[in-house]
């Protein structure tokens, strides 16, 4: 069972999740190695997550998306995380990670924050 879907979109790469049951599985072994795969397999990755249809993130699915920011962002890359039900956005900003993470309203909101700035 895929509980996500990638396409590449201006260089980066969207990441959707089908529904809350993988994220929010702390035995989901698969999920995360997936998701680290896709990052090896990029030498500047920027990923765009987007989580619609995540209506409600555990204390696994948190550290998933945790520990694929951490994992983009030792490879030099970046991820922008968009398309938040309210539960969800709730739950970051009580526990501050709406610091941590960039979250962005939509995908192209997303996909624009992480195109590289052009160079003259």
């Amino acid at each position: 069972m895929s509980f996500f879907s990638t396409r590449a979109d201006s260089n980066v790469l969207v990441v959707t999740f089908e529904s809350a049951a993988g994220l929010n599985d702390f035995r989901n072994n698969a999920l995360r190695d997936a998701l680290y795969e896709l990052v090896q397999a990029q030498s500047s990755p920027r990923f765009a997550v987007d989580l619609a249809n995540v209506e409600y993130l555990s204390s696994s699915g948190v550290a998933m998306l945790v520990g694929l920011k951490r994992r983009v962002e030792t490879k030099g890359g970046n991820i922008v995380i968009y398309d938040l039900q309210p539960i969800v956005r709730d739950l970051l900003a009580i526990m501050k990670l709406d610091r941590f993470f960039t979250i962005a309203e939509d995908e192209g909101r997303a996909v624009a924050t992480l195109r590289p700035l052009p160079t003259a």
